[in-house]
C-alpha cells in the first residue's frame, strides 16, 4: 500500500536528531514542529530492493547554518558557516540518518538512500506531510523538518477489491468455533535518542598515546636490539596523538604527573570529524 507513512517518517526524524546531536555534543529532542518559512534545503530519500517510492524532506536553512557553525566552531553571529560548509553537513546528516533507519525494523529492509539535496525558496509538499522540531540546548532555535512523499514497503497490504458476486453455498455442518485469538503484544515504548547513549556511556574502550610512527624495511627490523635508534622523523615538542578505537580523537603533550608520564590534552578533534571516520 503506498502513501505517506507518519511512522516512517517520524522514525527518520528521531535519526537525524540523533545525529545532529553527536555533532554538536547536546542531547536533542524530537516533536511537533511548523514549517520554515524562509529558505529550506530539500532532501530527496528514494527506496529500492523491497520498497519503491521516495520521501522528499525540507529543512530550514537557517537553523542548518547554525547547525554547521556549531560543529566548526563559529559564534554563528559574526562568522557565518560557507554554503559549502552547510551542504557537506547536511548531507553527512542525511546520509547518516537515512543508513541508520534502513536497519531498523520499520523499514522492512528496504534500501535507502539521499539522491539530491537542493535549496529552494519557499516549502511546497505535495498530499499528506508532517513537520517536525528538532531541539538542543546549543540551538539558537528548532530545525524544522518537513516530510511529505509516498512510499510502497514490504509487506504492506493491498487495497481490497470487491469480489464478484457467486452462488450461495449449500448448507454445511457448522463448524467448532475457532480459539479465541491471542492478545497482541504491547508496542515497546519509543526509546529517545539520548536514552540510547546513555545505555552505552559506561562502555570501557582503549584509549593509545601515540609518539610516532615509521615504517622500516624487513632488513632493518630484523636487525633490531638493545642499543639500536629508531628515527620517527619527529620533534620532541610535536603533539602526540591520542586514539580510542584506532581513530585519532585528540592531541596533547607528554607531561610528568606524581613521577609517571602523563598527557595534556591540546586539541580535541570535532565531533563531525570523528563521526565521519567512523563512517563505513
Amino acid at each position: 500500500m503506498s502513501g505517506f507513512d507518519k511512522e516512517l517518517a517520524a522514525a527518520l526524524a528521531e535519526e537525524l536528531a540523533y545525529v545532529i546531536g553527536a555533532l554538536i555534543d547536546a542531547p536533542p529532542d524530537v516533536g511537533p514542529g511548523a514549517p520554515g518559512d524562509g529558505r529550506q534545503w530539500i532532501a530527496r530519500i528514494d527506496a529500492t530492493g523491497t520498497a519503491t517510492g521516495s520521501l522528499s524532506m525540507a529543512i530550514d536553512a537557517t537553523a542548518a547554518a547554525d547547525i554547521t557553525a556549531l560543529t566548526m566552531g563559529l559564534d554563528g553571529e559574526n562568522e557565518k558557516p560557507p554554503v559549502e560548509a552547510v551542504v557537506d553537513t547536511l548531507r553527512e546528516v542525511c546520509v547518516q540518518a537515512v543508513s541508520s533507519l534502513a536497519q531498523k525494523p520499520i523499514a522492512k529492509g528496504a534500501t535507502l538512500s539521499v539522491s539530491a539535496l537542493n535549496q529552494s525558496q519557499s516549502l511546497t509538499p505535495e498530499g499528506d506531510w508532517a513537520v517536525f522540531a528538532i531541539v538542543a540546548e546549543k540551538m539558537k532555535a528548532p530545525l524544522a523538518v518537513a516530510m511529505w512523499g509516498e512510499l510502497a514497503l514490504a509487506g504492506s497490504a493491498p487495497e481490497a477489491k470487491p469480489a464478484a458476486a457467486r452462488p450461495a453455498p449449500a448448507a454445511a455442518p457448522s463448524p467448532a468455533p475457532a480459539p479465541a485469538p491471542a492478545a497482541p503484544a504491547a508496542k515497546p515504548a519509543a526509546q529517545h535518542p539520548s536514552d540510547r547513549i546513555d545505555v552505552i556511556l559506561d562502555i570501557d574502550l582503549p584509549l593509545v598515546v601515540r609518539f610516532g610512527r615509521t615504517e622500516l624495511p624487513l632488513k632493518s627490523v630484523t636487525r633490531l636490539g638493545p642499543g639500536s635508534l629508531i628515527d620517527l622523523g619527529r620533534t620532541p615538542d610535536e603533539p602526540v596523538e591520542i586514539l580510542v578505537s584506532n581513530q585519532v580523537v585528540a592531541r596533547g603533550e607528554v607531561v610528568i604527573v606524581s613521577g609517571s608520564y602523563g598527557v595534556r590534552i591540546l586539541e580535541v578533534v570535532s565531533a563531525r570529524d570523528r563521526l565521519r571516520s567512523m563512517e563505513v
